[in-house]
This record gives structure tokens, C-alpha cells and sequence, in this order.
């Protein structure tokens, strides 16, 4: 047993601990329950007239009351089965467009990677053709999951046809929205963080990085954290890079990185203090 819990020992039986104790007669114990019931009973009806009393003398605000409570109880259940239903509308949409987009590209709807066309021309008009599809769903669901992931969508589309900046625009709005979903914000910032590093803006990448790694709780913080003191090393903020390193081996010495990252950090680490 854990010391925290020390075994005690066991209470007196309960028939000795009353052995010495003095009762009243069953006549006299009777009589006082009886009393007691009918002094309970005379106070229950006498609550129950005083709030018919009131309810009569107050009829209109009564009435107007319940109106007000069963009418929002009925709102908020309409409420609830609009948004489930807008919920679910949105992901069929999104499921939908992007089965279409993978056929497009000549992949199976249920694949996970986009193959590259031969003919680049082609695969920028399908893309400029679905990227308008996603904006759409977004538009149209509005504060739903399937628009945030429409605009995910619609950014790593923009980001193929080389443009950027325009996805990250659109990322960056998109996570304005999200305060109520840090992980979609996470997701969001990680992504960030992926397009300035594929455009080697080492320092802007890393702070989208950390940024998605200081969401906690984020199923992927330890390896954007991870990402952010490869591109701060990058950036050639070494001492901001090793202090990273040196906080992700404290807190999470178990995280399994590829080989040449766990390298990058162990060197991160083994740097002498300024």
C-alpha cells in the first residue's frame, strides 16, 4: 500500500460503541417522529400555498417567464441540430471536392500524397480550378472545422503554384478564427512554418514553429519545437537554438526525432554557455 494511504486500523465495532449509551423508551421516540412529520407536512403545505399565492398574484411575469425559459431551451436544441447539421454538410462538401481533386490529379480519392502530372500546365489548372472549389466551401461554412481545413487546403494549393505568400495570407486569416481551436491553430502556424522554411526564411519559420509548439497539448509540440531550433541553428540565433534544445531534452527526453535532427540538437546542447 502506498504511504500515502497508511493502513489504519479498523473502527470499534459498532454494536460495542453503543453498548454504554443511553436510549429513550420506543413510546417517547414514536410520539417525536410523529411530531416531527406533521410539523414537516404543515410547513410543505404551507410553502406550496404561499408560492400558489404567488403564482396567482404574478400571472403575467409567471407566464412570461416560462415563455422565456421553454423558448430558449427549444432555441438552443434548434441551435444545436442547425449547427450538427452544418457540421456535417460542411465535411461531405470537403470530402467530396477533395476525392474530386485527387481523381484529377490522376490519384486514388483515399491516397494521402498528390502525384505530380507530367504536364505542369495541367496540374496548375487543375490546381487554380480546386483552389477556387476549397474557397468556396469555406465561404459557404463558415466557423466550421471543414472551412478551416477548406482553407488549409486552399493555401497548400496556392503554395504549389508558387505562390507563397498568398497561402500564408491565407493561412494567417484563417487562424485569426480559430482562437476557440488551438490545435487547428497549431496545425495552421506548423504549416506556416513549412512554407517560410521551404522558402529558407530560416527565422520566420522558426517563430511560426514555436508558435505551434507553445500550444499544449499540440499531439506534434515536441517536434515543431524541435524544427524551431533546427531553423533558429539555421537562422544563426545559436544560443536561442540551444536553449530550446536543451529545454526539449528536459522535457521530453524519450521524443524520438530522425537521426540527423537528434544530431543537430546533441550538438545544440553540448555548445558552452556564453
Amino acid at each position: 500500500m502506498s504511504p500515502k494511504h497508511p493502513i489504519q486500523s479498523a473502527p470499534p465495532d459498532p454494536i460495542s460503541r453503543t453498548i454504554h449509551r443511553d436510549f429513550p423508551k420506543r413510546g417517547n421516540v414514536a410520539r417525536k417522529h410523529e411530531y416531527e412529520r406533521s410539523h414537516v407536512i404543515e410547513e410543505i403545505e404551507s410553502v406550496a400555498e404561499r408560492g400558489a399565492q404567488w403564482i396567482r398574484d404574478h400571472l403575467p411575469l409567471t407566464l412570461a417567464v416560462l415563455t422565456i425559459v421553454l423558448g430558449s431551451a427549444a432555441a438552443i436544441s434548434v441551435l444545436t441540430a442547425h449547427r450538427t447539421r452544418e457540421a456535417e454538410a460542411a465535411s461531405d462538401a470537403f470530402d467530396q471536392v477533395t476525392a474530386e481533386f485527387m481523381q484529377a490529379m490522376g490519384a486514388d480519392p483515399s491516397a494521402f500524397t498528390v502525384p505530380e502530372l507530367a504536364n505542369p500546365d495541367a496540374a496548375a489548372a487543375i490546381q487554380s480550378e480546386f483552389a477556387g472549389q476549397f474557397r468556396a466551401i469555406a465561404e459557404e461554412h463558415v466557423g466550421t472545422v471543414a472551412a478551416a481545413l477548406a482553407r488549409l487546403e486552399q493555401g497548400n494549393l496556392s503554395a504549389a503554384a508558387g505562390a507563397s505568400d498568398a497561402a500564408i495570407e491565407i493561412w494567417r486569416d484563417t487562424i485569426d478564427d480559430l482562437a476557440g481551436n488551438p490545435n487547428l491553430r497549431a496545425i495552421f502556424e506548423q504549416r506556416i512554418g513549412q512554407t517560410y522554411e521551404d522558402d529558407a526564411r530560416w527565422l520566420e519559420a522558426a517563430e511560426s514553429y514555436a508558435r505551434a509548439g507553445a500550444v499544449k497539448g499540440y499531439p506534434l509540440q515536441h517536434w515543431v519545437l524541435a524544427d524551431a531550433a533546427r531553423c533558429l541553428q539555421q537562422a544563426g540565433e545559436i544560443e536561442r537554438a540551444r536553449e530550446l534544445a536543451l529545454k526539449l531534452a528536459s522535457d521530453a527526453p524519450e521524443l524520438m526525432l530522425p537521426q540527423h535532427l537528434s544530431a543537430i540538437l546533441a550538438e545544440l546542447r553540448q555548445l558552452p554557455t556564453p
